[in-house]
């Protein structure tokens, strides 16, 4: 038993030692094509990458961008469809120019961001998300593609934390075994 418990303290603290320290994954996806109607949001066809482990690794992160004429969303598959009916013709659609509903300054969004040296910050959740582009009001489009860096940070979340002291206690435990 003694063993078990060395084996579960020295497990328990590297991941905790780990899982402080964390772990970055940096990247750009080059010649985002951009839509040149001003205001509305298009968004990605397929969801970004969920976090599967969102109980216990927080996964925070950045978007930033090489335009200023543009402002970067991230939603949800409900307001990803309210928006893609508008922008289709659907249900929604008459485009009412005072409404703020899937443009730039709608509050719906689960983060947004209109400046791209600043970027988009967003913690990473379960479920579908998607990631949208769209022409800010008033200004001329600066082009046709945009580039996009991304910086995804991963590290314990206090859950994580609480469930590894936990299994160092239960380590402690079993050392002290006959």
């Amino acid at each position: 038993m003694k063993k078990i418990g060395y084996a579960l303290i020295l497990i328990s603290t590297l991941m905790l030692v780990g899982g402080t320290v964390g772990f970055t994954m940096e990247g750009t996806v080059d010649d985002v094509p951009t839509p040149n109607v001003q205001g509305l949001v298009f968004f990605a066809d397929d969801p970004l990458a969920g976090n599967a482990a969102a109980l216990l690794l927080n996964a925070d992160t950045t978007l930033t961008w090489d335009r200023d004429d543009i402002f970067v969303v991230i939603a949800d598959g409900g307001k990803k469809k309210q928006c893609d009916d508008m922008a289709n013709g659907g249900s929604l659609s008459g485009f009412d120019t005072t409404s703020k509903i899937c443009s730039y300054g709608d509050d719906g969004y689960a983060a947004s961001g209109d400046d791209g040296e600043e970027g988009v910050e967003w913690r990473v959740d379960s479920g579908e998300f998607y990631a949208g582009i769209g022409t800010k009001e008033g200004v001329l489009p600066e082009g046709t593609d945009l580039n996009i860096g991304y910086s995804i940070d991963i590290a314990l979340s206090a859950v994580g934390y609480l469930f590894l002291l936990l299994g160092e206690g239960a380590g402690f435990v079993l050392t002290r075994q006959d």
